[in-house]
């Protein structure tokens, strides 16, 4: 997932330097080890709509966990930067992107699975070009 991609490269560059793909601690699940990593955060495709006939609109469901209430929302105002200051610069983790609207902000919303982490959760869609493999 392109959007993954973004946020792995960005996130350490702004004050999350262990968020990543590639330390499992930024995906599309949640960590299966235990104890649970203290930050971490994860993207999920909710969905969405077809623009066009090449262009779709995801929704992405953006959320960052932490023992730490404002370091989760935190995290997860700047996972929804960073996809706001892709569509500014035109490009998504490689792929063309046009536009964004964002459909909720950070809020609270506590994950029952992982009770000792606060998460806050965003949800933006995204107009993006298809590509082919």
């Amino acid at each position: 997932m392109r959007a993954l991609a973004e946020l792995s490269t960005m996130l350490p560059l702004h004050g999350f330097p262990e968020v990543t793909t590639a330390n499992r601690r930024l995906g599309t699940k949640i960590p299966t080890t235990n104890p649970k990593p203290d930050v971490f955060g994860r993207l999920i495709a909710a969905g969405g709509t077809t623009r066009d006939l090449v262009t779709d609109s995801p929704a992405l469901s953006l959320e960052g966990y932490s023992v730490k209430e404002q370091e989760a929302r935190d995290l997860c105002a700047l996972m929804l930067a960073i996809i706001e200051a892709a569509v500014r610069a035109g490009s998504l983790g490689g792929a063309t992107i046009y536009r964004s609207r964002t459909a909720s902000l950070p809020q609270s919303l506590p994950n029952p699975l992982v009770p000792d982490h606060f998460r806050f959760t965003a949800l933006i869609s995204v107009d993006l070009r298809r590509v082919t493999a």
